[in-house]
């Protein structure tokens, strides 16, 4: 008897290591799963072309004049001077720049103009300019040969509003270039109206005392900022009409077939 006690004594502790019938083991962890490699999607969605107007198409063959011809140092200034400027205070106009909220705009409409596609070029960066204004600014535009022809309808001032942007581009498609090239009157009614600048544009020269006649008009010495399509050729009437104002000058020779150059 003592000695089948003592027997079962010894297997307890191998029945109590040996695990339980019908006892379940917990399964062996799961190996890691491979990442799937990451696809980077397109950072846009396809887009369907863009169908670009008529109007569109033609801004972009004739885009290269509307920007400043490289090279010219009243580009610096522009930045020097005008770049913290909010844009409803500033104008630019064939590279050269100017700082104000009412701007007289007085180009040249004698015959030489249709030369080299330059009253394109002037109407082209006409609407480039006055594109650019925004309210509360306000704009005026006066041609000249032998007479001076204001844009038609009123108020003047004009609010560089949506609809006055239109009525100017409906306008300058009536501009036939033709007779002399006389800018005094256009340039007194100009400063008779007080702007803030004023942009002077031709391609030649002008009758004698005129400069004279210019700079008496304008005892204020608001700044006629010139551009001479003609480089230069037509003599020195417009650089001396911009220093005596303190204005600007910019030579832009250049046709509609090339690039416009500038010094």
């Amino acid at each position: 008897m003592r000695t089948t006690l003592w027997s079962l004594l010894a297997i307890v502790p191998a029945l109590l290591a040996a695990p339980r019938a019908g006892a379940q083991q917990a399964p062996p962890p799961d190996p890691p799963k491979a990442e799937a490699p990451k696809v980077e999607k397109s950072k846009r969605r396809d887009e369907a072309p863009k169908v670009r107007t008529p109007d569109e198409v033609e801004a972009r063959r004739r885009s290269p004049f509307l920007r400043p011809p490289g090279g010219d140092d009243h580009d610096a200034r522009y930045d020097d001077d005008y770049r913290d400027l909010p844009p409803w205070s500033r104008a630019s106009f064939f590279g050269i720049a100017a700082k104000g909220k009412f701007f007289v705009y007085v180009l040249d409409q004698s015959g030489s103009m249709v030369d080299d596609g330059r009253i394109a070029r002037a109407t082209i960066e006409l609407r480039r300019s006055v594109g650019a204004l925004q309210e509360p600014q306000q704009f005026e535009v006066i041609f000249y040969n032998d007479e001076a022809t204001a844009m038609p309808g009123g108020p003047i001032p004009r609010t560089a509003d949506r609809r006055n942007k239109e009525k100017l581009r409906a306008w300058l498609g009536t501009v036939d270039p033709d007779g002399g090239t006389s800018p005094r009157k256009a340039v007194l009614q100009a400063l008779a109206l007080r702007p803030d600048a004023v942009f002077l544009l031709s391609d030649g020269d002008f009758p004698e005392g005129t400069v004279e006649a210019i700079a008496k008009a304008n005892p204020r010495k608001v700044p006629i900022h010139c551009i001479d399509l003609a480089g230069g050729l037509a003599g020195d009437a417009l650089p001396r009409i911009a220093s005596g104002s303190g204005g600007r000058y910019a030579s832009r020779p250049g046709n509609l077939q090339g690039t416009a150059s500038g010094r």
